[in-house]
């Protein structure tokens, strides 16, 4: 699944990324974001050894693929909903098809650029619109282990923390987050250069804190207060 995942990606333009494979589809939380299911949904999970990868684009979209039930010699890449996007921004809005491509991936990355790429993209535009808090916002909300999650729809900002910044892009939440692996003196300080960068592109920086509930700030947030949350 990886070796397969990581072929993909390469072949595609646009500098896509794959992340590690997990185990049971079923049971993996990104799948409610799977914008659309293609032939997946008329197949069962009920192979045990099923396996997903997730691959990203620096622009905030996302390609959900797995092995095809019952098909050896073919994968499913499926379209996931764009950073930042819930199932509520794309209501009434054409989708995108998921679709089955053959498990070579040079002629995989072919059928997915032929058949579903370009849609994807002028797909992705009206759902980033719907799901815009405002001109130029960026979120910035802390999870319960105070790693910040950053939730953004423009893809100026996408690309800074994702192509430049290390950021990923939650499967599972359409959220921007640090490696785990970091320290948490240096998550707080590429957060810090991160979301300057962003001021001084203009876009406007709302920290919010699900430890502090209705705490809110626009200011630039000082080192030694982000593991606690947002300054006052």
């Amino acid at each position: 699944m990886s070796g397969f995942a990581a072929a993909l990606a390469e072949h595609l333009p646009g500098r896509w990324q794959a992340g590690p494979p997990t185990s049971l589809v079923a049971e993996e939380a990104g799948s409610h974001r799977i914008w659309h299911s293609g032939p997946l949904g008329y197949t069962a999970f009920d192979a045990a050894d099923v396996q997903r990868c997730v691959l990203t684009s620096p622009y905030g979209l996302q390609l959900y693929v797995l092995p095809r039930p019952h098909r050896a010699d073919q994968f499913l890449v499926l379209p996931m909903l764009p950073a930042g996007c819930d199932q509520e921004h794309v209501k009434g809005l054409p989708r995108p098809h998921g679709i089955a491509v053959p498990a070579v991936p040079g002629r995989a990355a072919a059928a997915v650029r032929r058949r579903m790429l370009l849609e994807y993209r002028f797909a992705s535009l009206p759902a980033l619109r719907a799901a815009s808090p405002g001109r130029l916002q960026v979120q910035v909300t802390f999870d319960a282990e105070r790693r910040p999650r950053i939730r953004t729809t423009y893809v100026r900002a996408l690309v800074e923390l994702l192509a430049r910044d290390g950021f990923l892009l939650d499967p599972a939440t359409g959220d921007c987050h640090l490696p785990d692996t970091l320290a948490e003196e240096q998550t707080s300080r590429q957060l810090i250069k991160s979301l300057e960068r962003l001021r001084h592109l203009d876009f406007t920086v709302s920290v919010h804190s699900s430890l502090l509930p209705g705490a809110r700030s626009t200011e630039p947030v000082p080192q030694a207060n982000l593991p606690k949350g947002p300054s006052r």
